[in-house]
């Protein structure tokens, strides 16, 4: 589950977005929290945008994109068996289906984009354990 989903205060400005609901959905389930972001820029950060693809800093420029695909290929290979995988949504590495992508311009392109992570982990297990949560 994203790590910010439990509460763990790992987002960008060093906030969570708790999700009590699913949290108590999942109390008789072990749960394996990550942040692929935290994990590669640590709390606080810099913001990420998609751009034509690719998770680029708002700050820096910089081009996070393999870093997250390997996080991911990580991860799964760390966790091959999993039954379902929370992800938060509107995330440019965790949305699976709800994250904005731009042009190099800022313009607005998509919001029914993957994340990074998100969409490698598409590539790891059945489509149907990823779950999408606000």
């Amino acid at each position: 589950m994203s790590a910010c989903l439990l509460g763990r205060p790992c987002r960008y400005d060093g906030r969570d977005k708790r999700d009590q609901e699913l949290i108590d959905e999942l109390a008789d389930w072990e749960v394996v929290p990550f942040c692929p972001e935290e994990a590669i820029l640590g709390t606080p950060r810099e913001t990420i945008d998609l751009v034509r693809g690719r998770a680029i800093g708002n700050e820096s420029g910089r081009d996070y994109t393999e870093a997250i695909r390997r996080e991911a290929e990580d991860f799964a290979r760390a966790n091959p068996d999993l039954e379902a995988i929370y992800l938060k949504a509107k995330s440019p590495s965790c949305g699976l289906t709800s994250a904005r992508e731009y042009d190099e311009n800022k313009n607005l392109l998509s919001h029914r984009a993957s994340g990074i992570f998100a969409k490698e982990l598409k590539k790891w297990y059945k489509r149907d354990i990823l779950k999408e949560r606000r």
